[in-house]
């Protein structure tokens, strides 16, 4: 049997939540949103996610960048600033839920699956989104993080709300189908194919997924569906211009000044 759970990255509720399931169902396999770099990273740091350890700094990137450091890697790493500040905002580490499956893991005697598709892959996919797309999604950033910012309002975990996942992504899959493909779609239709690839493996096993909140519908629903994974197109790396890169670059950069606009108003 395949458990889906829906989590929020950066949610102290999740954890919580993550840790009782655990603790209550002790299910033979927790199958987890993460591929193999994200978990060796969270392994190296001996599974301690701590604000005060973080390097990573939105002035030293810009240095970094005028410098002519590598635009794929400062992507990434403006990426994880965004979701670094999220976290620092609402008091959460991003990952911190997956970080409590796998210590739940190993007091209840499970074992851990790693079922997402490799970052650099989503990453390339990401990339490879048209130009057009792209630019539509720099016009739009402060108008999406407005929709993200009235719907959470004070209260964080109303993000976790299914008419709040169902609205947001559907915004999303409407305005940028092809970004929507890469970071979500394509997503599910991987991790659905890993479980049931686990499933099928280990027939007598409980699995436990721990995804987050916007993987949880589409996964559940590729889960009833045949030939629904194309792995070879799903893996695949594509070429990407620079001038792709670039303009992605910004768009991050530019959205990430806005979320902390909308941080400050938020608070007010």
């Amino acid at each position: 049997m395949i458990k889906i759970v829906g989590t929020g990255h950066i949610l102290k509720r999740s954890v919580r939540d993550v840790e009782r399931f655990v603790k209550e169902e002790k299910p033979d396999i927790i199958a987890l949103e993460l591929d193999t770099k994200r978990f060796e990273a969270l392994e190296k740091r001996g599974w301690r996610l701590d604000f005060s350890e973080e390097d990573i700094n939105f002035r030293a990137l810009l240095r970094e960048m005028v410098g002519g450091g590598s635009l794929p890697v400062l992507l990434e790493r403006f990426l994880a600033l965004i979701q670094r500040d999220l976290g620092r905002k609402f008091g959460v580490h991003p990952g911190s839920e997956m970080v409590a499956a796998i210590q739940s893991a190993r007091t209840s005697g499970g074992r851990i699956a790693l079922i997402d598709r490799d970052i650099d892959i989503t990453l390339n996919h990401i990339l490879s989104v048209p130009i057009k797309e792209k630019i539509k999604l720099f016009t739009r950033s402060g108008r999406d993080l407005g929709l993200v910012g009235n719907l959470l309002g004070t209260n964080i975990d109303g993000i976790l709300r299914e008419e709040n996942i169902e609205k947001i992504m559907t915004e999303l899959k409407k305005s940028l189908p092809a970004l929507y493909s890469a970071l979500v779609d394509e997503r599910d239709r991987y991790m659905a194919y890993m479980l049931l690839g686990l499933q099928e493996k280990h027939p007598r096993e409980d699995i436990m997924a721990i995804v987050g909140a916007g993987h949880e519908k589409g996964i559940k629903r590729y889960l009833n569906k045949t030939d629904f994974a194309d792995m070879k197109k799903l893996t695949e790396l594509r070429p990407v211009s620079k001038i792709h890169l670039i303009l992605l670059l910004f768009t991050i950069i530019f959205t990430y000044i806005l979320m902390k606009l909308e941080f400050i108003r938020i608070r007010k």
